[in-house]
């Protein structure tokens, strides 16, 4: 009987040629198709895009022009409420200045949309102290600006420049000379050379050349109260009529008044008032008589019960 191997039986088998990849055979990828229509559609739809995005800058730097560089929302009115102390001629120049700034170097606050409302509160406060300050913008080109002032009782003179005090005796204001354009004036008002024009308030000379800033404290609450209690004994008296009212520096320990007359009076700021009147009236009418007073040179309370006095 014979054998047959199964390794021999397929080894021998005649192989399959695969028709599908053979060269006879082979298959070829077709042309891809395009539809004009759809092409056209797309180049329409392109080109509308285009003219959207052209449109959409076109209308936004035609914005940007209108509301940041054309002249339409430019302040030109500015509306002041609640000012006693400083004058309108003041908050005016300080506003105009700070409009013709530039900000950011490229953009003029006098621009409603770049004016900052924060930096011009800051302005202002560099020339007064305030209790409080409120800016408005009223579109298209008003300003409106609303403050409540310190209490100011006197005025400070050094160095040549002339501030308030407030009753707490800081510096709440800075007299300063700036001229209003005429764009900004009201009415028939002309811009003053000097600001300090306000006489309302008593003078007090500082004869040291400190110099001062807003905040600054120059008098003790003390110290104004008594000057402002020696004026009011000063309208009584007979022979008191003050001229000039120095002290010798910041926070002093003394002051000086100057009579009609040109004869000098030594006041002790930490001694009663009320005592150093009672003194100086004794030493008047037992000593100098009122007839000579225009012959003395000064009078010195500052010693308690020993009052020194020199003619001329």
């Amino acid at each position: 009987m014979k054998k047959y191997s199964l390794t021999g039986l397929f080894k021998n088998r005649p192989k399959r040629k695969n028709l599908l990849f053979s060269k006879k055979y082979k298959i070829e990828r077709s042309a891809r198709y395009r539809n004009p229509l759809k092409i056209k559609k797309g180049i329409l739809q392109f080109k509308f895009f285009r003219l959207i995005n052209l449109i959409l800058i076109i209308i936004i730097v035609s914005s940007l022009y209108f509301f940041i560089f054309s002249d339409f929302y430019h302040i030109t009115n500015i509306e002041i409420y609640g000012n006693q102390i400083i004058s309108t001629e003041d908050l005016l120049d300080l506003t105009n200045n700070f409009l013709n700034q530039k900000r950011f170097f490229v953009f003029k606050n006098k621009n409603i949309f770049i004016s900052s409302r924060k930096n011009l509160s800051q302005k202002i406060n560099q020339a007064i102290l305030l209790d409080d300050i409120k800016i408005e913008k009223i579109l298209p080109n008003t300003l409106r600006i609303i403050i409540n002032e310190k209490e100011a009782v006197l005025k400070w003179i050094t160095d040549s420049q002339e501030y308030l005090i407030g009753k707490q005796g800081i510096i709440i204001k800075r007299f300063h000379k700036l001229k209003t354009p005429k764009i900004f004036q009201i009415g028939d008002l002309a811009p003053l050379e000097d600001n300090s024009y306000n006489n309302d308030f008593l003078k007090i000379d500082n004869l040291a050349p400190e110099p001062v800033n807003l905040g600054d404290y120059v008098l003790k609450q003390g110290d104004i109260e008594f000057i402002l209690n020696l004026t009011n004994e000063a309208g009584k008296s007979e022979y008191l009529r003050i001229k000039k009212i120095s002290v010798p520096n910041i926070l002093p320990q003394y002051l000086i008044i100057e009579n009609e007359g040109d004869w000098k009076i030594y006041f002790n700021l930490a001694d009663s008032l009320t005592n150093q009147l009672n003194r100086l009236n004794i030493l008047i009418a037992e000593k100098i008589k009122k007839e000579n007073l225009r012959a003395v040179d000064y009078i010195d309370l500052r010693l308690g019960e020993s009052v020194y006095y020199k003619m001329k």
